[in-house]
C-alpha cells in the first residue's frame, strides 16, 4: 500500500498548479481503490519519484541531444570519489565567473559529499550567464549514450550548492543560457514538465491499483499460470492485448514531456485514459459524403472485418449493431443514409470538439451527430485508438473486432493527436504495398497490422496539405486496423499466443511488482531449466532479437520500407506456456518511410497525399527512421531494464543483437536481387560510430514538432570487436546454445 510508511512532516508539497489541479482527483482515485489513509496521502509520496524521474529524463535529454545554445558537458570518472578528479573538470570547463563565491576545491568537496554512493561519473555543466555549475550524478551509461542518473541533480551558484528536485528548477538555467527558442517556448516547457509530473504522479497511482486487483485474484489463480495470463485474465480490457497496455503508467520512457496530456484535464484523465479506465463510450457522427475522403485498401487487403474493399461506413455497420439504425433516427426523414459517411469519434472530441468546430456545418447538415449510440471500448497507450468490446455482434462480422484511430484534441510529448488526411489517404494505399510484399516474400516472423478503411471530412477542393480546411479534416477523422489477433502469426501460431505491446515489457508487472520482462525471463528460465538467469536471460534477448530484427532489416534493404517499431507501436507475439518470443507485429502505418526508388525496383509504387512525411528523404532519412526506433529505443529500452534488474552484461546483449543483424545482412547477400552496394550502405549506417540520435528534448527546446533535430551518439553495435564477437559465440557452443 502506498502512503502508509511516512509522516505528514516528510511528504512533498504542492509545488506548481498542475500538481494543485491534479491532487483533488488523485486524493478520489486513492479514496476509491484503498490505496492509503488519509487518501491524499500516496499522491504527495508518489509526487516525490514522480519528480525525480522526470529530472532524470529531462537531464538525460539534455546530455545526450546536446541542444543548440547550451554548454556541452564534461564527464567525471568518479570510480575512486576523488575530489581532484572534480575540481579538474571544473578547472576545464567553468569560466572563473562562474565560481564566484568558491574555490574549485570547496566545489569539489561539496559535491563528492552530497552524491549518492552508487554515482559512478558525474556531468559538470558550466552554465556561464546564469554563474552556474550544474552537476548530474550518473550511475551508469548504457548503449546510445544513455545515461541512468542517480539521486537529485545540483547547481552550484554564489558559493551554494543546492539540490534541484523538480524540473522546473531547470528551466531558468536552461533559459539563461539560450537553449530555448523563445521565452514563450520556455514557459511552455515549464508548464510541460510540471504537468508530466503531476500526470506520472497519478498514474503510478494506477499501478498500484493494478497491483491490489491481481494480488485480490492470486486466491483463484493456477500454481503454474503464466505472467501474460494472469494480466490478461484479471486486468480488465476489451481483449487480452488491451490488457497489457494499461499496465503502462510511466508514458515514453525517456522524454521530459512524456506524460503530457495537454488539453486533457485530470479528471477527463481518469474518465479516458488506459492506466485508469478499461472502457470509454466510442461515439459516430455522419458526414455528407461530398463532403468526405473516404479512403479503403484493395482486393488483398481486407482486415477480418468484413469484405475486402469495402468502405469505412460498412464496416462500421457490419461491426456494431444498430448504427445503421442510429444514423436514420438522426437524420431528417428526407435524408438518404447512403448519402453519409460515417466516423468513429473519441467521447471527448465529440462533446468538446465537434460541436465547436463544426457548428455551422451541423446546422446545414453536412455535419451530423449520432446523439442516441455509442458502443464500449477499452483505450489503448496513445489515448486515440480504442479496442471495441465484442458486444451485440451481428453475423456479419468474423473473428476478433477492428481496433479504431480517432482524433482527440490532446498534445501528448510534442504533437496534438488528431488524425491527418495524410493517414487516412495513405494508410489503405501502404496495406496495399504491404499485402503485395507479403504474397512474395514469405515473413516467417514480422506482420503489420493492416489499415484497410478510414475516413475524414474533407471540403470540396482538396487536397488540403495546411490551412483550416486541414485542420477540419485531421479533427473528424477515423481508420480501422486489423485486430492483432486477427492476424495469421497470432491466429495460427501456438494455442497460447498473446499479443503484448513492447512498451508493457519494460513497466512494471502487477504479478511481481518488477519489469514485466523479468517475470517473461524467469518463466522462460523455468521452462528450460536454466538456474542461471543472467544466462537465460542472454538467451530469451537473443530468440527475442531473432524475432523483432532480421525481417525488418530485409523489409527496408530490399523494399525501402523503414517501420517506426519503437516500444508502443510493436507487439510482440509470446508462446505463453514457455514465454518464448515467436513473432513482431507492427502497428501504425503512417509511421514509416517510403524510399521510392527502392520499392519502384520491386515494381510496387504509392501515391501520397501531398506534403506526406510517408516518402522518405534519401536513404539517411530511411536509416533514421528505422534505426532509431527499432535499436535506440525499443531494443535499448529493453535491454537497459535487463541489465539494470539482472545483472546481466550489456555487451553480451549487444553481441546477440548484432548477431541477429549480421544474419540478415547475410541473407540479404544470398538474394541476388539486392545491389551489394545498397547492403553495404545500410550495414554502415546501422554499425558505423558515431550513431545519429533523434534528439527529441532538443526538438521540444526548440518547439520543433516534425523536423528532426540530431545529435550523435555512441554505438553499441558498433564498439564490439569481431575478436570479441568471437569469443562470445565459442562461449556459447561450449554451453550448447
Amino acid at each position: 500500500m502506498t502512503g502508509t510508511n511516512r509522516g505528514p512532516r516528510d511528504r512533498p508539497t504542492l509545488r506548481t498548479a498542475a500538481e494543485r489541479a491534479t491532487v483533488g482527483t488523485a486524493t478520489r482515485y486513492a479514496r476509491t481503490h484503498d490505496l492509503s489513509q488519509p487518501a491524499e496521502a500516496a499522491y504527495l509520496e508518489a509526487l516525490e519519484g514522480s519528480r525525480r524521474e522526470i529530472c532524470h529524463r529531462f537531464a538525460r535529454g539534455i546530455l545526450r541531444g546536446d541542444p543548440a545554445g547550451f554548454p556541452a558537458a564534461r564527464f567525471v570518472d568518479l570510480e575512486s570519489t576523488s575530489t581532484s578528479a572534480v575540481a579538474d573538470a571544473i578547472r576545464t570547463s567553468a569560466i572563473a565567473s562562474v565560481l564566484e563565491g568558491g574555490s574549485l576545491e570547496s566545489v569539489a568537496d561539496a559535491v563528492v559529499a552530497a552524491v549518492p554512493e552508487s554515482c559512478r561519473r558525474l556531468a559538470v555543466v558550466p552554465c556561464s550567464d546564469s554563474r552556474t555549475l550544474l552537476f548530474v550524478p550518473i550511475e551508469r551509461r548504457q548503449g546510445y549514450d544513455r545515461y541512468q542518473p542517480v539521486g537529485p541533480l545540483y547547481r552550484w551558484t554564489a558559493g551554494d550548492l543546492t539540490a534541484l528536485d523538480h524540473p522546473v528548477d531547470l528551466v531558468p538555467i536552461l533559459e539563461c543560457e539560450g537553449a530555448f527558442s523563445d521565452a514563450e517556448q520556455a514557459e511552455r516547457i515549464r508548464g510541460e514538465v510540471a504537468e508530466s509530473v503531476a500526470n506520472l504522479a497519478l498514474a503510478r497511482l494506477a499501478g498500484d491499483a493494478h497491483a491490489r486487483t491481481v494480488a485480490r485474484d492470486e486466491n483463484d489463480a493456477e500454481a503454474d499460470e503464466c505472467p501474460l495470463e494472469t494480466v490478461a485474465d484479471v486486468i480488465p480490457a476489451a481483449d487480452d492485448a488491451a490488457a497489457f497496455e494499461r499496465i503502462v503508467t510511466d508514458g515514453h520512457p525517456f522524454h521530459p514531456s512524456g506524460k503530457i496530456r495537454r488539453g486533457m484535464t485530470p479528471a477527463e484523465g481518469l474518465a479516458y485514459a488506459p492506466e485508469f479506465t478499461d472502457r470509454i463510450d466510442l461515439r459516430f457522427v455522419a458526414i455528407d459524403r461530398e463532403y468526405a475522403l473516404e479512403t479503403r485498401a484493395g482486393e488483398h487487403a481486407d482486415g477480418g472485418t468484413g469484405v475486402d474493399g469495402e468502405r469505412l461506413t460498412d464496416r462500421l455497420f457490419a461491426t456494431f449493431d444498430g448504427l445503421e439504425d442510429a444514423l436514420e433516427r438522426a437524420l431528417p426523414a428526407d435524408r438518404d443514409p447512403d448519402a453519409c459517411a460515417v466516423v468513429p469519434v473519441h467521447p471527448l472530441q465529440y462533446h468538446r470538439t465537434i460541436p465547436d468546430r463544426y457548428a455551422d456545418r451541423i446546422d446545414d447538415g453536412r455535419v451530423v451527430p449520432i446523439p442516441d449510440y455509442a458502443h464500449p471500448a477499452t483505450p489503448q497507450l496513445n489515448l486515440r485508438t480504442v479496442v471495441p468490446y465484442d458486444i451485440d455482434r451481428t453475423a456479419h462480422v468474423d473473428g476478433p473486432l477492428p481496433h479504431l484511430k480517432l482524433a482527440i484534441p490532446v498534445q501528448t510529448t510534442n504533437v496534438v493527436r488528431t488524425l491527418s488526411p495524410h493517414a487516412v489517404a495513405n494508410g489503405p494505399q501502404v496495406t496495399d504495398v504491404v499485402r503485395a510484399i507479403a504474397e512474395r516474400v514469405c515473413l516467417e516472423s514480422l506482420g503489420l497490422l493492416a489499415e484497410p478503411a478510414a475516413t475524414c471530412y474533407h471540403a470540396p477542393g482538396g487536397p488540403h496539405p495546411c490551412g483550416e480546411a486541414y485542420d477540419d479534416a485531421r479533427h473528424l477523422s477515423g481508420l480501422l486496423r486489423t485486430n492483432p489477433a486477427a492476424h495469421p502469426l497470432v491466429r495460427n501460431g501456438p494455442d497460447s499466443a498473446y499479443p503484448v505491446v513492447a512498451s508493457s515489457l519494460v513497466a512494471d508487472s502487477p504479478v511481481s511488482g518488477r519489469p514485466l520482462v523479468c517475470d517473461l525471463i524467469e518463466r522462460y528460465a523455468t521452462a528450460r531449466g536454466r538456474s542461471d538467469r543472467a544466462d537465460a536471460a542472454l538467451a530469451f534477448l537473443e530468440r527475442y532479437a531473432a524475432v523483432v530484427v532480421p525481417e525488418q532489416l530485409r523489409l527496408c534493404c530490399k523494399y525501402g520500407i523503414a517501420l517506426e517499431s519503437h516500444l508502443q507501436n510493436s507487439l510482440v507475439v509470446f508462446d505463453a506456456a514457455d514465454a518464448t518470443p515467436t513473432a513482431t507485429l507492427i502497428r501504425d502505418l503512417g509511421g514509416i518511410r517510403v524510399h521510392e526508388g527502392r520499392l519502384e525496383t520491386r515494381e510496387l509504387s504509392l501515391e501520397p497525399y501531398p506534403d506526406s512525411d510517408l516518402e522518405a528523404d534519401g536513404e539517411a532519412d530511411l536509416h533514421r527512421k528505422l534505426y532509431y526506433a527499432l535499436f535506440q529505443n525499443h531494443l535499448a529500452e529493453l535491454v537497459a531494464t535487463v541489465c539494470h534488474e539482472l545483472g546481466v552484461d550489456e555487451r553480451a546483449c549487444w553481441e546477440r543483437i548484432r548477431e541477429q543483424c549480421e544474419r540478415a545482412f547475410a541473407d540479404l547477400r544470398a538474394d541476388e536481387g539486392v545491389p551489394e552496394e545498397r547492403i553495404r550502405r545500410d550495414e554502415h549506417a546501422l554499425f558505423d560510430e558515431p550513431a545519429t540520435h533523434k534528439a527529441l528534448t532538443a526538438m521540444r527546446l526548440r518547439g520543433k514538432r516534425h523536423e528532426y533535430v540530431t545529435s550523435e551518439v555512441s554505438n553499441p553495435l558498433s564498439e564490439l570487436s569481431d575478436a570479441a564477437r568471437a569469443a562470445g559465440r565459442s562461449d556459447r557452443a561450449r554451453h550448447g546454445e
